[in-house]
C-alpha cells in the first residue's frame, strides 16, 4: 500500500511536475516577453523624456539668440537716434556763419568777373538774323539758397529743371543743398 500510495503521490506528482513544468516553461516565456515588453517600453519613454528635453533646450537658446539680437539692433537704433540728435544740435548751434557768407559771396563775385573777362575779344560778335529770337541777356543769375528751400523749390522759382540745376552747378544727385549756398540759376525768367 505504501508503494501504492509513493505510485498515486509520485505519479500524481510527476503529472503535476509535468504540468508545473511546462507552466513554468509556458509561464516562464510570458514572463520574458513581458519583461522585455516593459523594458522597451521604458527605453522608449526614457528616450522620448531626453528628445523633448533637448528640443526644449534649442528652442530656448534659438530664442535668446534671436532675443539677443533683436536687443542689439534695439541699441544700435537708439545710439543712432542719439548721434542723430547731438548732430542736429550742432547744426542748430552753428547757424549760418556771417564770415563764411561773406566769403562765399566775394568769391561768387570774383567768378563772374572772371567769367566776364574770359569772353574771346578776337571773335566779332555775330548779329542776329532778324527771324531768330531777340538774345537773353549773358549774365548769369545767382540764387542764395535760404533755410528750408530745395533744389526743386528753386528750379520752379527759376523755371528750369531739377537736372538742369544740378548740371549747371556740378551737384552730385544724392547731395542736397544747404542755406548760404550760392547757386547758378542761369538767364531763365524769374516766376512768382
Amino acid at each position: 500500500m505504501t508503494d501504492d500510495r509513493e505510485l498515486k503521490v509520485n505519479g500524481a506528482w510527476s503529472k503535476e511536475g509535468i504540468d508545473s513544468s511546462r507552466r513554468k516553461r509556458v509561464g516562464s516565456a510570458d514572463s520574458k516577453s513581458l519583461r522585455i515588453l516593459l523594458v522597451s517600453l521604458l527605453i522608449l519613454i526614457f528616450a522620448g523624456g531626453i528628445i523633448y528635453f533637448l528640443s526644449k533646450g534649442r528652442v530656448t537658446r534659438g530664442e535668446n539668440l534671436l532675443q539677443l539680437k533683436v536687443t542689439a539692433l534695439e541699441q544700435k537704433i537708439s545710439e543712432l537716434e542719439q548721434q542723430l540728435t547731438d548732430l542736429q544740435g550742432k547744426i542748430a548751434a552753428s547757424g549760418q556763419d556771417p564770415a563764411l557768407l561773406q566769403q562765399v559771396n566775394a568769391l561768387a563775385q570774383k567768378v563772374e568777373s572772371l567769367e566776364k573777362q574770359k569772353q574771346p575779344a578776337g571773335k566779332p560778335k555775330a548779329k542776329p538774323s532778324p527771324s531768330s529770337k531777340p538774345a537773353v541777356s549773358a549774365q548769369k543769375k545767382y540764387h542764395t539758397v535760404q533755410k528750408g528751400e530745395t533744389l526743386y523749390r528753386i528750379s520752379q522759382k527759376y523755371g528750369i529743371s531739377v537736372e538742369e540745376l544740378r548740371k549747371q552747378n556740378n551737384l552730385p544727385a544724392d547731395q542736397p543743398v544747404r542755406a548760404g549756398q550760392k547757386l547758378l540759376v542761369s538767364t531763365g525768367h524769374e516766376k512768382k
